[in-house]
């Protein structure tokens, strides 16, 4: 089954590694069919432990981060404190470790606030592709 296809109604955006992209042929054709621009030599992306998410948020200027994390949930929702942008960011099936690597997806939020986050990530993940529930074209953050 292609990552299209196992996109959930409860999120807004997938994030997904570029690279990942690039391995699964139907999403891989999904990007060429909507004109993604794609780099030529995509690097190789791994996906971000929430210790490094929140890291990430940390360091990050204007907002402000709540979270709510136990043993099988870690989320952030994200605001601007200039503006209404914000963003809630939830890890994927959760393990309770904080340094392991996880899926992550968009539940809700504006685009700006979105984009902004995932371009601060592509510094530890790579380029990154967000798959919007809607089926519009993927953004692809370098």
């Amino acid at each position: 089954m292609g990552i299209i296809t196992r996109m959930m109604k409860e999120m807004l955006y997938r994030a997904i590694t570029l690279s990942d992209c690039m391995q699964d042929p139907s999403t891989l054709a999904w990007l060429y069919q909507t004109d993604v621009v794609l780099p030529g030599q995509v690097p190789p992306g791994r996906y971000p432990s929430p210790a490094e998410i929140q890291s990430i948020l940390d360091a990050m200027t204007g907002i402000q981060v709540e979270s709510i994390c136990s043993d099988s949930v870690w989320q952030v929702t994200v605001t601007s404190r200039d503006d209404v942008y914000w963003a809630r960011l939830v890890v994927n099936a959760y393990s309770g470790d904080p340094q392991e690597e996880h899926r992550f997806y968009f539940e809700a939020g504006w685009d700006e606030m979105i984009v902004q986050i995932s371009a601060a990530m592509v510094e530890i993940c790579g380029p990154i592709v967000l798959l919007h529930d809607s089926g519009l074209p993927p953004t692809v953050i370098m």
